[in-house]
């Protein structure tokens, strides 16, 4: 249990002591001056802005057991502020003096600066102090029996206390959603240090490394060098530890406070990135930024740049249809120059040199050559121009915190005096993972290598996509000359068996020298303190992928029935995506497990986000997934008459979900849980801010958060866990953009399309003590143990991932990495291999008692599936059997036919059931459910929107327009709000004036047709053939097929395509198919294949039988990132129970 629950647990003692004594729970300024009282001080109210509270709200004063307050405000306020500072006086923090935030969360969100920065000791200190007054005064178990036992609102407890609904419902969050930290956590025991670790401790004057294993007591090293440097006297302010994560910097802090707390609040301890920030705002302003900029993360980077494309004149960087992709593939690019000090210039001069270089070379080799120099200038062109973006709006990127951090330690001789002077003792926890640019950043603060002590393990190196290398262990003597190294290699973590094991394969892992590197120091394998266990790691072989899950169920139910616990184990893989699919196998089988994942992906989150949509759509899409909640419970017919009727009455420009009387009436036999639902959304506007919003729903108009707080399975806890980090989130997100909630939801697509939500799968503290499987990534993993650990995927296509995964979409121009063992090319190949090797590294060395690796033996066909190249390198360290499950998995609710009857015949053009083919899921939900409900129009969206509405026009015409023509209609066409309020709306114009200008060009060829589109019969059904137009050509059809975005992958192949090529050989003698991509400038024609209509029928008829079975599985790769964009995106999965007629 840490600190800060520990008070909170104090302060909820004295509320309860205080109920005991009579004194009256809802009267909290009576309630906390009593406590003062009794604690033997004093508190007397001052003016607001009073010279003895300086800047403050409040303060204590030790000597004289007075605690000064701000009289000012609610009898609450006043309550609040006195006991923040009782908590200062009880908890022996001595003198305080503070600025409150009565609606804290116990843990910080990962936005903005948040996720870079844990706070430091002063900030965590303040935090425990506002969750003491505020446990104080709203006990967790107080409120939750208010609104479980007695059924108060959030609101009736606002209003009764006398408190905003901000701070209940905050309180009442904590106490409904998180579980009960356990009493039984005790610290970690503090062993004695052994010889080696003594030495690296004991360590003074020069730079030294110390490479440490697995389980050899870095951490414990570490902070024992703490302790020992403040027993020598020296000045906690001068000592500066770093290390890569804010989980390991949390880490750090506990263990040095628990070895020298007194002086924790002195100490700056934190990352590279939070180090950078503090210089920033030190110093930003003496390079040209400001002191307090604004911190972009990934998604608001890319919508900032999204609109900036088509001014830039990209040729090979180029999506004018959805650039979202490519803007965060060319970020990327720009991180990893940022990771090797490489401004936009260097960048710039670096590509100019690759072209001069490619025209030595002839033939293939040149062109090929002059390519990759004309994408590395363009990155340079958009790095430039982001810069100018960033720097006119004040922003910075992650990158920017310690490449402009280094240009101030180099070349600001005012912050090289500061910080050198200031920390005579750096240490750095993780070296194996620090990049160039965190090696200058050292070297500015510490040039000489004086006070610089760094541990780190050159096999556990597994973020080389960030510029992470092991390679700066092996220059460390070459960047800090003179510098010592010490290495630590007794194991206490594992038994003897386990530690041969990643020894074994550790041993294997030579790494590729470069061009200076010094010879590596001998292999040294580490030592089992534990000693032999007698259990070897196994390899266990399955079947195929769908039997991992219950062979890993019946392992560890076998563990659980010797007396073994849930919480013991651990499943670890190499991604989230297959990770969440064990996780619903377990979970499917009654394993209880403990795992977040991708948290925007989660049932409970969708409900969520479906119930906030319902405010900004009219249409109601969100319904189908909301009628699945038991407080709004409908069946699937019920669902289609409501927004349906929905529909009609959006047409009149209101949204009838928002008025419990209208609501009632769109489906009288769903009236009540449509009312229900209304009374929900009632307090909710398009421009509400979410958290309130939300909680508002949660707390005070449905009993969803009781609902939650009742479940008592670790599958219920993790649905509260998550509900409370959403809104977390949520909260951290506030009303930032307007209007607030549509901008929410954009923001939550955009985080899930771009990957950029792993900050928020990690668990809250509170979650530790569930009895329940851990699921981790590798990564995630790093610096933990377990017990007993898992790990599926040791076949050749999984473990280790081919070279393609390790090259980036816009690759490093040449020169770029700093000691680069080769090209570019052979650098990244190199490093990619040695990250294959130190992820499986990591992994074998989680466990301390016993480790099973999994393999499939088939693949879904049941063709033969190779093993991992990994297998016969661990050969003589694991013992080898089969095992077949015990249970069938479990099938997935989208495999489970939908009950829907369909027209006898179905007449669908051909666009319809390729999008059925494509994802049948999404052709439910859109063709036959018809939730509508699109996305939020992009400006690109918007521009291919009018440019088809124009060429739709055109076409409707008998000749086509002058190109003076074509633009003015064009521009007639673009002059909406949504486009002609935009910043850099000519573009645009300019954009849609040129795709329409195209269509013109080429319709000019041929002439207008009075020839019809035929159909084609498929069994007893109809497949329309949807050209957009038909010309002529000297007599003979011309079908057009007109896309305006950017030609697709195996376009020909989509039945549209195959239905207009079959149409026109079999049904218009003499025709062709041409289809045109205006976004590329392209027009071509379609050849029929050999066998077309044969096969065209076969799929057709696959796909409208599928249709007719009620067959709607979302695909195998179905994920945020391919489904981004998908309108159904946050339905998915959903659909309420029953039988429905359905029409199309």
């Amino acid at each position: 249990m840490d600190a800060v629950e520990t008070s909170r647990r104090e302060a909820a003692a004295l509320h309860a002591a205080a109920l005991a004594r009579g004194i009256d729970p809802w009267k909290p300024l009576e309630l906390v001056l009593g406590e003062v009282e009794r604690a033997g001080f004093e508190a007397e109210p001052r003016q607001k802005g009073a010279t003895q509270l300086g800047n403050a709200q409040a303060s204590f004063d030790p000597e004289l057991g007075l605690i000064l307050y701000t009289d000012d405000g609610t009898d609450f306020d006043r309550a609040f502020l006195i006991a923040h500072e009782l908590g200062h006086a009880l908890l022996g923090d001595g003198e305080g003096a503070c600025d409150t935030d009565q609606e804290r969360s116990s843990e910080a969100a990962p936005e903005g600066e948040e996720r870079i920065v844990a706070h430091g000791p002063r900030q965590r200190r303040e935090v425990q102090m506002d969750l003491f007054a505020r446990e104080l005064l709203l006990p967790r178990p107080f409120v939750k029996d208010l609104h479980l036992g007695k059924g108060m609102s959030g609101a009736a407890i606002a209003a009764r206390i006398g408190a905003t609904k901000g701070v209940v419902y905050q309180q009442m969050l904590d106490a409904l959603l998180l579980p009960e930290t356990p009493v039984d956590l005790a610290p970690r025991p503090r062993k004695p240090l052994n010889q080696r670790q003594q030495v690296a401790a004991d360590h003074r004057g020069c730079a030294y490394l110390l490479e440490a294993g697995p389980g050899t007591g870095k951490t414990q090293t570490l902070t024992a060098r703490v302790s020992a440097l403040l027993a020598e006297g020296v000045d906690p302010r001068r000592i500066l530890v770093l290390t890569y994560s804010n989980r390991a910097a949390g880490e750090l802090t506990g263990r040095i406070a628990g070895a020298r707390g007194d002086a924790l609040a002195a100490m700056w301890i934190g990352t590279f990135h939070g180090f950078g920030l503090d210089i920033l705002h030190a110093f930003g302003d003496r390079i040209g930024r400001t002191r307090r900029p604004t911190l972009l993360d990934r998604a608001s980077a890319v919508a900032l740049l999204e609109d900036e494309l088509p001014r830039l004149g990209l040729r090979h960087h180029r999506d004018m249809k959805d650039p979202t992709t490519l803007v965060s593939n060319m970020l990327d690019a720009i991180s990893r120059a940022q990771d090797e000090l490489c401004d936009c210039k260097r960048y710039a001069s670096l590509a100019a040199a690759m072209r001069d270089a490619a025209d030595v070379l002839e033939g293939e080799a040149r062109a090929a050559a002059i390519e990759r120099a004309e994408r590395a200038a363009e990155i340079a062109v958009f790095y430039a121009h982001y810069e100018k973006l960033k720097l006119a709006d004040n922003f910075i990127d992650f990158g920017d915190l310690v490449m402009l951090a280094v240009d101030l330690l180099e070349n600001d001789a005012a912050a090289q005096a500061h910080y050198r002077g200031k920390y005579t003792h750096v240490l750095v926890d993780e070296y194996q993972d620090v990049n160039r640019a965190s090696v200058r950043m050292l070297k500015g603060l510490k040039p000489d290598g004086q006070g610089l002590w760094v541990v780190g393990d050159a096999r556990q190196s597994i973020y080389r996509f960030r510029g992470a290398s092991s390679r700066n262990m092996a220059l460390f003597a070459g960047d800090f000359p003179g510098a010592e190294h010490g290495d630590l290699i007794e194991n206490y973590r594992s038994t003897e068996e386990v530690v041969q094991l990643f020894t074994h394969l550790g041993q294997g892992m030579t790494p590729v020298r470069g061009e200076g590197d010094p010879e590596p120091p001998p292999f040294e394998p580490l030592t089992s303190v534990r000693g032999p266990s007698g259990v070897t790691p196994e390899l266990i072989v399955v079947r195929e992928n769908a039997c991992i899950a219950p062979v890993i169920a019946d392992e560890i139910l076998a563990d659980v029935a010797a007396g073994g616990r849930y919480r013991d184990h651990c499943v670890l893989v190499t991604g989230n995506d297959r990770l969440a699919v064990i996780g619903r196998g377990l979970e499917a089988l009654g394993i209880p497990v403990l795992f977040l994942g991708s948290i925007f992906e989660r049932p409970e989150i969708k409900d969520l986000l479906c119930l906030l949509s319902l405010t900004t759509d009219p249409w109601g899409a969100g319904l189908v997934r909301v009628a699945c909640m038991p407080e709004f419970r409908m069946d699937l017919q019920q669902v289609i008459e409501t927004t349906t009727a929905l529909k009609s009455v959006a047409a009149g420009g209101s949204n009838a979900l928002l008025d419990t009387d209208k609501a009632a009436a769109l489906c009288p036999s769903a009236a009540g849980p449509l009312a229900s639902l209304a009374h929900a959304l009632s307090e909710v506007g398009y421009a509400s801010n979410p958290w309130y919003a939300l909680a508002g729903i949660l707390l005070d108009r449905s009993p969803i958060a009781a609902r939650l707080a009742s479940g008592t399975s670790a599958a219920d806890r993790s649905q509260a866990i998550a509900v409370w980090q959403f809104m977390n989130f949520v909260k951290a997100v506030g009303a930032r953009e307007k209007p607030a909630i549509p901008a929410l939801l954009r923001r939550v697509r955009r985080l899930l399309r771009l990957g950029d939500d792993r900050d928020l799968r990690h668990l809250p503290a509170a979650a530790s003590g569930i009895d329940a499987v851990r699921l981790l990534t590798i990564h995630g993993a790093k610096g933990l143990e377990f017990p007993s650990v898992h790990l599926p995927g040791l076949n050749a296509d999984t473990m280790p991932k081919a070279a393609h995964y390790g090259r980036p979409a816009c690759p490093p121009p040449d020169g770029m990495i700093e000691f680069a063992r080769g090209s570019v090319t052979e650098e990244l190949a190199i490093s990619h291999e040695e990250e294959q090797d130190c992820l499986l590294y990591v992994a074998t060395s989680r466990a301390r008692d016993r480790l099973r690796l999994y393999r499939c033996s088939e693949k879904k066909d049941r063709k033969p599936r190779a093993e991992s190249s990994y297998v016969a390198r661990l050969a003589g360290r694991l013992t080898s059997r089969e095992a077949a499950p015990s249970r069938e998995p479990s099938v997935p609710a989208d495999a489970i036919p939908v009950p829907i009857t369909v027209p006898a015949t179905l007449s669908l053009a051909g666009w319809r059931i390729e999008t059925y083919r494509k994802c049948p899921r999404r052709f439910l939900y859109m063709q036959l459910l018809r939730t509508g409900g699109a996305t939020d129009r992009t400006t690109y969206g918007l521009v291919h929107d009018i440019v088809r509405r124009v060429c739709r026009d055109i076409a409707a015409g008998p000749t086509t327009p002058s190109e003076v023509e074509l633009e003015r209609l064009t521009r007639a066409a673009c002059d909406v709000p949504e486009l002609s309020e935009h910043g850099y709306y000519a573009d645009f114009v300019q954009l849609a004036v040129e795709l329409v200008a195209f269509y013109g060009g080429e319709r000019r060829t041929l002439a207008a047709a009075s020839h019809t589109a035929a159909a084609i019969g498929v069994g007893i059904d109809i497949v329309e053939i949807d050209a957009h137009e038909i010309l002529d050509e000297n007599g003979s059809a011309v079908l057009w097929i007109v896309q305006t975005g950017h030609q697709r992958s195996k376009a020909e192949e989509a039945i549209d395509v195959r239905a207009a090529v079959v149409g026109a050989m079999t049904r218009m003698s003499g025709s062709r198919v041409e289809m045109l991509n205006l976004a590329d400038r392209r027009r071509v024609t379609v050849a029929p294949k050999k066998g077309a209509e044969g096969h065209f029928q076969r799929i057709t008829a696959a796909a409208l039988a599928g249709i007719r079975a009620g067959s709607f599985p979302k695909l195998d790769n179905a994920g945020p990132r391919s489904c981004g964009n998908c309108p159904a995106l946050m339905i998915c999965d959903a659909l309420p129970a029953g039988a429905a007629m359905v029409t199309i």
